[in-house]
């Protein structure tokens, strides 16, 4: 889009323009409009001169998460951290990217961040991908083998705990070595990949391995380097090899060399996609060691990146690199600078928020953006974006419970709104996918078939392995299925073929437990859908049991919206339990506890398992002490112990009328 030419910029200055801008230093002074201006007619004769995929190939839209950056995540708000990831989501993110330090697993507390951080991910149902950094001041490097005898340790450790989708064993080669104070050649980076990659591999057979570059930073012999390495397949994994290669683009005048590199990536046999990009700085001249400097280029900058004079700028970069990568059948793009998502700021007099070294004025400001759900129009256009250029996903969520996972950026999402589903599930669980073109045809078959109305289901979980997965309802927007019961924890991609040969994917976490229970409304909300038994007298209850106990429903049976609960009423010498159904959660360890609230307070818990012969189906037997008697209109909810993971995992939340 054109820039506004209402633009106004408080500091009245003229500068020039450095080579990593993209326009000599010497040759010319501009203004900060004039700036603009020069780098969107670049990139409009660049786009205007792509060639037009056919049929064109959708993309990853990703992200970074700039305030998971390995030197600065143990001083990060973990609230900080899990509302970054949600407005990335809404943003239209599918992936999200974070530079994990080489020596983080030393530090708890990051490590504790970077714990909630990736399973927080994970149940967003977003892929992963880290880019592990040396930072400044991480360990003393004398030569290239002591970085070596660190990274090859915790590499492999960093993903057997997080099961990437993929890995970056290096990228930036030349600016690693800066920070280190040493000299690095191709050879070196060579045989550390070469070393490495069978350990991660091993680690994390379903992680993805790369290398990469950046585009201004004079590493062409270092690209062309990481294409020679071999591409993995099952004769290369135990030798070295890589899956894909990386580019960083941060100038307007390296596209030839990036557009070379994405062919040169091809002919190689491998995959290619921007791993950081965001639209040039405006510098004060060229800045010879950015690679070493902590503050990176921004210290040189005469306003920072986050000024809301780039607005448009950033839109129209982040478009034509998206469009730059369908183009070159590229396989994702990744905003770096995405804290511009939710906030810019604008200069007053000579200070500016954003062009604090280290951005330490503009960090804070962010957070309260964050807090509040604020997006930017940047944002928004990166949403739109990935809606039209952007993989095709398809997200699960219990189909019990419907779990979602509101935030500020999705106040909405609960009450049968599946907008922000809660993809963890469990094996065994029954569970609904939500997407486009998932079936050509409506089919249901209770003996959960492995193709139903032409539509089949694999899932690959953390090992690697592919895995049918049986179905029991199929329609266009919606596939119900049962998460195989031999599937390893951790994360997992369920991919969906349509009849018609459309094929959608989409990310689960795999937990121990992910209860849910149904509900009336068949949406997880309201009256829960269960039987309540009583021993005793029990007068008026309507159903006799053979073994002298009475029973009736909790809800009316066929309502599905209002006031569909059931009185309960029973005398002070009868007992009453509330046989509650649900999935996902039969799969507890044998020590896990499960136990049940009733409006806060805790009541028994009886029986809880796999619930007879029904396919996917559990149950919980619950105790209602004699106390609650009269109550009215109560809420339960029962929770069990995800023992891998240690958390406690609530379901959601049903209601009963207790007369």
């Amino acid at each position: 889009m054109p820039h506004s030419q209402s633009r106004l910029f408080p500091i009245a200055v003229a500068v020039a323009v450095s080579v990593m801008a993209g326009h000599p230093a010497a040759a010319q002074t501009v203004s900060v409009d004039q700036f603009i201006s020069n780098v969107e007619g670049t990139m409009n004769a660049f786009t205007a001169n792509l060639p037009t995929p056919n049929p064109p190939k959708p993309i990853i839209f990703s992200g970074q998460e700039v305030f998971a950056y390995g030197a600065s995540i143990a001083n990060v708000p973990l609230d900080a951290l899990l509302q970054y990831a949600d407005g990335l989501k809404a943003s239209g993110v599918q992936r999200i990217d974070f530079n994990l330090g080489v020596t983080s697993l030393s530090n708890p507390l990051a490590m504790a961040n970077y714990d909630a951080l990736v399973r927080h991910i994970r149940q967003l149902g977003l892929y992963l991908a880290i880019n592990p950094d040396f930072q400044n001041g991480e360990i003393t490097v004398n030569t290239f083998q002591d970085f070596q005898n660190v990274a090859i340790k915790t590499y492999p450790q960093i993903v057997a705990r997080y099961h990437p989708d993929n890995f970056v064993i290096v990228h930036e080669p030349t600016t690693q070595a800066a920070r280190m104070g040493i000299t690095t050649t191709p050879a070196d980076w060579d045989a550390f990949i070469r070393a490495v990659e069978p350990l991660i591999k091993a680690a994390s057979p379903h992680t993805r391995v790369g290398a990469g570059d950046c585009s201004h930073c004079n590493e062409e012999t270092y690209f062309a380097d990481f294409a020679s390495i071999p591409t993995c397949n099952s004769s290369t994994l135990a030798t070295g090899c890589l899956d894909f290669l990386t580019m960083d683009i941060y100038t307007d005048t390296e596209l030839s060399l990036d557009t070379s590199w994405a062919e040169t990536a091809h002919t190689s046999g491998k995959g290619v996609y921007i791993e950081e990009t965001f639209a040039p700085k405006y510098l004060s001249g060229t800045p010879q060691d950015f690679q070493s400097n902590p503050g990176g280029a921004e210290v040189y900058t005469i306003i920072g990146s986050a000024n809301a004079v780039f607005e448009d700028l950033d839109q129209l970069w982040l478009a034509d690199m998206a469009k730059f990568a369908q183009a070159y059948g590229m396989e994702a793009i990744t905003p770096f600078t995405t804290q511009t998502f939710f906030l810019y700021v604008t200069c007053s007099g000579t200070t500016c928020p954003d062009k604090t070294t280290g951005n330490s004025g503009y960090s804070p400001l962010v957070l309260p953006a964050l807090a509040q759900g604020d997006l930017t129009a940047t944002a928004k256009a990166y949403l739109a974006d990935s809606q039209q250029f952007g993989v095709k996903t398809v997200t699960t969520l219990n189909n019990a419970s419907y779990a979602t996972l509101p935030s500020a950026f999705n106040p909405n999402c609960g009450g049968g709104n599946p907008c922000n589903p809660d993809s963890t599930v469990a094996p065994d669980m029954l569970a609904s996918a939500f997407g486009t073109n998932l079936a050509t045809e409506t089919a249901t078959d209770s003996t959960f078939p492995t193709k139903l109305g032409g539509t089949t289901a694999t899932l690959v979980d953390s090992s690697n392995t592919s895995i049918p997965v049986h179905l029991y309802s199929v329609s266009q927007y919606q596939v119900n299925y049962l998460v195989p019961g031999n599937a390893q924890f951790g994360p997992a991609t369920i991919t969906v073929t349509s009849g018609d040969g459309t094929v959608t994917s989409g990310v689960v976490l795999v937990a121990p437990v992910a209860p849910g229970l149904y509900t009336a409304s068949s949406n997880g909300q309201g009256t829960a859908a269960a039987i309540a038994v009583c021993a005793g007298t029990c007068s008026g209850w309507p159903n006799k049991l053979g073994n002298g106990q009475f029973w009736q429903y909790t809800f009316t049976p066929g309502c599905s919206e209002g006031s569909c609960a059931l009185t309960l009423s029973w005398g002070s010498g009868d007992s009453v339990a509330i046989e509650l159904y649900g999935t996902g959660f039969r799969h507890r360890a044998a020590d896990a506890a499960v136990t049940a609230t009733i409006n806060g307070q805790t009541v028994p818990v009886g029986f809880s398992g796999a619930q007879g012969s029904d396919t996917g189906l559990d149950q919980v037997n619950v105790s209602i002490p004699q106390s609650l008697a009269g109550s009215g209109s109560v809420n339960l909810v029962v929770s069990v112990q995800d023992t891998v993971n240690n958390v406690t995992v609530a379901s959601n939340t049903v209601s009963l009328y207790l007369k």
